[in-house]
Order: structure tokens, then C-alpha cells, then sequence
């Protein structure tokens, strides 16, 4: 698995709900950001997680993800309880991980829908009050909960501890994170792209089927039409 699937699965789907996302550095400031997603953030520091606390308790929706505090920022085990660094953050602990095979697959279920991992799964062990928003359903991690959500102070941590392969799960986390945010989304299907840069809509189509954008009636098209074909870009602005 290369490093950067996990940020791509996170930033695919938030592409998907049409969000506009910028990918920041440390030195931003956190609070210009209603949602701030933190992929697979491994070394970290005390420094980090209290911005991290503050941005919450101001009224942030931090989602943190498998493999994150794992180690500090020396790339070193930390001599303590397995990412105890984040603790007290996330409402809970990360009571184990571990990974599978290729050939062996487990189960998530999140409400109605399941979800299979084969990768990287952070098994959590949430305090009292933390809701478990999706769980393990097989093999030996079953009852184990796999995504868990905190309110802490006017904000709110989810932890998503497993790296699946189609992203599903990551993306139906997401999707919930921004419902308790209410924050409006798009369901955009796969391979359209609709951003705002400048003054302009961009909408580009990665996909195999026409997509009809949505625009207001008082929308003007300056390139392409509304009608966006694959391999098709369109412009307007409102």
C-alpha cells in the first residue's frame, strides 16, 4: 500500500460530495476549516494534538484515521500504552491493529450496510459516552468497533480505524461527519468533478455516463454544455 491511498480515498470522496478542499500544512490555522481530515497522520507530537483539542472544542469536525499517533515525530514507538497521545482526544483507546492476507477479507458493518476490509484495521475500545458508529463483524476482531464519534466541547473526533480497499466505509463516515456538521453535500457519481476557483464553476467528467449539471437558471456557460459528456469539460459561472 503506498502512503498516499489512504489521503486519495478521503479526498476522492469529499470530491464526490462536491466540497471544496485545500491541503494544508501544520502551519495553517485550523480554525478556517469546518471539517479537517487528518489521513493516516502517524507522527505526531503533544504540540499537534492540543491544536488538534482546541480546534475541536472551538467547533471543528476533526476525523483522524487508521495508523495515526502511532509514533512520534522521530519516527519512534512511544514508551507508553500503544498511541496514548491521542487518547484522551478521540474518547477511547486503540486497543490493537492488525492486517490481513490477500486472500482472507473481514467485515464491517456500519447501519444497514457492510463493508469488507483487508488491509489495515485499528480495532478501538471507545470510553463511555463515545458513540460506535460502525463494528467488526467476523473473525476474531467481531464486536470490536471500528469507527467511533465523540463530542468534545462545541465540536466533534471521529477516529475511522480500518484502510479498505474501495474506500465505501471511509466515504460513508465522511458522509455522516458532514450530516452532524449539517454541512450540504452533493452525491456526485463516479468520475464527475465539480469545483469552484476564481469566480467560475469547473465541472470535468472522469466517467463512462452522461452527467446533466445542476446550474441555476441564471447560469451562464462559457465553455462546453451543461450536458457534460465523458471526457468533457464545462464552465459557467453564476
Amino acid at each position: 500500500m503506498e502512503l498516499s491511498e489512504p489521503l486519495m480515498k478521503y479526498y476522492g470522496a469529499l470530491k464526490q460530495f462536491g466540497a471544496p478542499v485545500d491541503v494544508i500544512t501544520e502551519a495553517k490555522d485550523f480554525n478556517n476549516y469546518p471539517v479537517l481530515v487528518a489521513p493516516s497522520y502517524q507522527l505526531l507530537d503533544g504540540g499537534l494534538v492540543e491544536r488538534w483539542r482546541k480546534y475541536v472544542e472551538q467547533g471543528g469536525h476533526l476525523v483522524l484515521t487508521s495508523r495515526t499517533g502511532q509514533k512520534d515525530r522521530d519516527g519512534k514507538i512511544w514508551e507508553m500504552t500503544w498511541t496514548k497521545p491521542i487518547h484522551n482526544l478521540i474518547k477511547g483507546k486503540v486497543a490493537f491493529y492488525d492486517h490481513l492476507p490477500e486472500n482472507r477479507t473481514g467485515t464491517i458493518k456500519m447501519g444497514n450496510e457492510a463493508y469488507n476490509w483487508n488491509n489495515w484495521a485499528d480495532v478501538l475500545d471507545p470510553d463511555q459516552g463515545t458513540e460506535v458508529w460502525a463494528s467488526y463483524t467476523n473473525q476474531y476482531y467481531s464486536g470490536g468497533a471500528a469507527v467511533t464519534h465523540a463530542k468534545v466541547g462545541k465540536g466533534t473526533v471521529t477516529f475511522v480505524g480500518p484502510d479498505t480497499d474501495d474506500g465505501a466505509l471511509e466515504k460513508a463516515a465522511l458522509k455522516r461527519v458532514y450530516e452532524v456538521a449539517k454541512i450540504p453535500i452533493r452525491d456526485l457519481p463516479d468520475g464527475v468533478i465539480l469545483e469552484w476557483r476564481d469566480g467560475f464553476w469547473v465541472g470535468v467528467n472522469y466517467g463512462e455516463k452522461l452527467y446533466d449539471v445542476p446550474m441555476r437558471g441564471s447560469s451562464k456557460v462559457i465553455i462546453g454544455q451543461k450536458t457534460l459528456m465523458p471526457a468533457e469539460v464545462v464552465i459557467w459561472k453564476e
